[in-house]
């Protein structure tokens, strides 16, 4: 599957949900998409995560209500997230698969959560080469069945990209 034609399906449903949900709430690709990073070759579905920010708290059941009609997503389980730098706060997990007509479905992952969120993922293109994205999704492939080996590698990505960030000045750590 093209990653381009992919990302351009998931931008425009981004806008609708964006539309749907109004002001009070970002919608925001993250993780996968965004980064160039989803699996594609051998892929059952499109990988696709999007966080939801608000100033509103993030468990409340008409916000969730509203995200779900909104969506077609689903609420899964409440979990605790991390705001860099500030700490820890709620998180709401939503998520389905959804036809988008590219031949394989969207696995949507979702996440309502504080507007303190960075989203690292969205800075990989900058901070790492493409040398480096195309060894990383090597990687995350041959990682995918083996899910905690995945997690811990998608941190370490992350943690770099973290760093990499602060040393060219493209966030501030807060005084």
């Amino acid at each position: 599957m093209e990653m381009e034609r992919a990302l351009t399906v998931v931008e425009m449903l981004v806008a609708q949900w964006q539309a749907a949900l109004g002001d009070d709430i970002s919608v925001l690709l993250g993780g996968s998409l965004v980064s160039g990073l989803f699996i594609a070759e051998g892929a059952r579905a499109v990988d696709v995560d999007v966080r939801f920010l608000t100033d509103r708290r993030v468990d409340d059941p008409v916000l969730i209500a509203r995200v779900e009609a909104s969506t077609g997503l689903k609420y899964r389980k409440t979990i605790t997230v991390s705001d860099w730098p500030q700490g820890q706060s709620a998180g709401v997990m939503v998520e389905g698969l959804l036809d988008a007509g590219l031949g394989l479905p969207l696995e949507v992952e979702g996440c309502i959560r504080s507007r303190a969120y960075i989203g690292w993922a969205r800075f990989y293109r900058e901070v790492y080469s493409p040398e480096e994205l195309a060894e990383i999704r090597a990687r995350k492939v041959a990682l995918r069945d083996d899910k905690a080996a995945y997690k811990k590698y998608k941190a370490v990505i992350r943690d770099e990209a973290e760093c990499r960030c602060l040393a060219r000045g493209l966030v501030e750590r807060p005084r």
